[in-house]
């Protein structure tokens, strides 16, 4: 992936993409490769996780990555608001259903894999417990740990990932019965791209497709080794969207 500076980003027009550098963050790999499907040029910035980043916070408001800047635009970090900033710069076919109650799936969808509470948020938990386990209550004054790790969250991680995974594996299963390989509809949409690139925190491409480091690697290991047992579906699903639609090896 080619950065530019935080300086030039600050002086360039158009989309700026802060992300995390050296690892595939899904949600900032998803914002990107949402950009890419609705043909929006953008740049590049890093971010370096786990730090403060203070430079970053003084230009968008934002520490965690990743941060969409849009000309003098305020900045976009959540799910939905990137999409539809992609959906109005961009082109060609859309990312979201006309059809009202599809549109609702796909929203529902993407909020429970990439939201607040949502998977990977509670990944990101299951990840975090061994640090907490081993250090305790000092360890919650660290960029990583500071307003998002509480035990009890911990505690109640393993259920809610199961039960959002429960509901993907029906969903493609419906979805299959009725001749789709999609989770709404019979088209891409934003909630397959999101899927694609979260479920790499369940069962990522091997380094030849996802180059990843491998403390993350391990670290990602916890969310699959939790769960002991998942449906093949949620895995087969994600690689025939990135054979039909997304971009290998994953570039970050």
């Amino acid at each position: 992936m080619n950065y530019i500076s935080l300086e030039q980003a600050k002086n360039t027009s158009g989309v700026r993409i802060v992300c995390t550098r050296l690892v595939p963050g899904p949600w900032g790999e998803a914002a990107k490769a949402i950009f890419r499907l609705r043909s929006v040029p953008f740049h590049v910035v890093a971010q370096t996780g786990g730090e403060q980043n203070n430079d970053i916070v003084d230009w968008t408001g934002h520490r965690n990555a990743p941060i969409i800047m849009h000309n003098d635009e305020s900045p976009r970090v959540r799910a939905m608001e990137i999409i539809e900033l992609a959906e109005r710069l961009g082109s060609g076919s859309s990312l979201l259903p006309i059809d009202i109650t599809e549109r609702i799936q796909v929203v529902g969808l993407i909020n429970e894999i990439a939201g607040e509470d949502g998977f990977a948020w509670n990944g990101r938990l299951l990840m975090l417990k061994p640090g907490y386990d081993k250090q305790g209550d000092k360890i919650l004054n660290t960029p990583m740990y500071k307003d998002y790790y509480s035990p009890a969250s911990a505690d109640r991680a393993l259920g809610r990932i199961k039960e959002i995974l429960d509901h993907l594996t029906q969903q493609i299963k419906s979805q299959q019965a009725r001749g789709s390989g999609y989770l709404v509809g019979d088209k891409l949409t934003a909630a397959d791209v999101h899927w694609a690139y979260f479920s790499q925190m369940l069962n990522p491409y091997p380094h030849e497709q996802n180059p990843m480091p491998s403390f993350l690697r391990k670290s990602w290991g916890v969310v699959a080794s939790s769960l002991g047992d998942y449906d093949p579906a949620l895995i087969e699903q994600r690689d025939a969207i990135f054979t039909r639609h997304l971009e290998l090896p994953i570039d970050f």
